[in-house]
C-alpha cells in the first residue's frame, strides 16, 4: 500500500527540539512513574528509541503536536536530551484523534511460555534484579515467570485430562424413557415419596436409583 503522502519516509524523519513539541490535549495514555523510569533507563543504555510521531501544530506554525510517544518524550526530557527523532505525519484534527485512539492502544500480549524463555535468555547474562530495572516486571514477577520453564507440560496435560475424566465419571447422567400414561402417576408418586425422605441434591434421581436397587436386591433374594 502506498503512502497517502508523496514524501518519502526518510524525508519525514527529523530531529526536532523538544521545546517546540507539545502534547496533544486529547492524549489519554499515561504510564506509572516506575515504568517511565525504566523507559528512560533503556533509552540511556541503548541511546535509541522508536521515533516520536508528530504533526505540524494546527495553531502554531513554529511548533509540532505530539501524536504518539508521549512517554518517550517525557523520558528524553528527564534524561536532559534536547532533540528527539520524530516522524512528521501531516494530518487534520479528525485523523489526529483517530491516531491517538489507535497508536496508543494497539498492542499484543505475551505468550507466557515464550515470555519465560525470553527472560531466561536474558537472565543468563544479567541477574533478575538488574533486569527488573529495565523491564516492566519486578524481580519477583520475573522469577515467577521463569518458574513456568520448570513445568513438565506433558505431565500437566495428562493430570488435567485424568481429572476431567474423573469428574465426568462422577457427574450425573441424564436418562430418558417413556412410560404408559396410566403408569405415570404411580412412577412419579413412588419417586416423590422416596425423594421426600432424602437430603441433598438430585433427590429424585437418587430416589429412582434406590427403587431400582431395592428391586434388584429383592429379585436376588428370591
Amino acid at each position: 500500500m502506498k503512502s497517502s503522502s508523496s514524501q518519502s519516509d526518510s524525508s519525514r524523519l527529523r530531529d526536532i527540539s523538544l521545546d517546540i513539541i507539545t502534547a496533544h490535549p486529547a492524549n489519554s495514555n499515561h504510564m506509572p512513574d516506575d515504568l517511565k523510569r525504566k523507559l528512560a533507563e533503556n533509552i540511556r543504555l541503548t541511546g535509541d528509541y522508536p521515533p516520536l510521531i508528530v504533526r505540524p501544530h494546527p495553531d502554531d506554525m513554529d511548533a509540532y503536536q505530539l501524536i504518539d510517544g508521549h512517554q518517550r518524550a517525557d523520558a528524553l526530557r528527564e534524561l536532559g536530551i534536547d532533540f528527539a527523532t520524530c516522524y512528521v505525519w501531516p494530518c487534520d484534527d479528525h485523523t489526529a484523534l483517530r491516531l491517538l485512539a489507535t497508536l496508543n492502544r494497539l498492542e499484543g500480549q505475551d505468550v507466557p511460555a515464550k515470555r519465560a524463555a525470553l527472560l531466561s535468555e536474558q537472565t543468563s547474562l544479567v541477574s533478575p534484579e538488574e533486569l527488573s530495572l529495565l523491564l516492566p516486571e519486578s524481580t519477583g514477577e520475573i522469577e515467577q515467570t521463569l518458574k513456568l520453564l520448570e513445568f513438565d507440560v506433558d505431565s500437566l496435560i495428562a493430570d488435567l485430562e485424568s481429572a476431567a475424566q474423573l469428574r465426568a465419571s462422577k457427574a450425573p447422567c441424564l436418562i430418558s424413557f417413556a412410560v404408559p400414561a396410566e403408569d405415570v402417576d404411580v412412577v412419579m408418586n413412588a419417586i416423590d415419596r422416596l425423594a421426600a425422605s432424602l437430603e441433598g441434591k438430585n433427590r429424585r434421581g437418587r430416589a429412582l436409583a434406590e427403587i431400582c436397587r431395592n428391586y434388584l436386591e429383592d429379585v436376588t433374594d428370591a
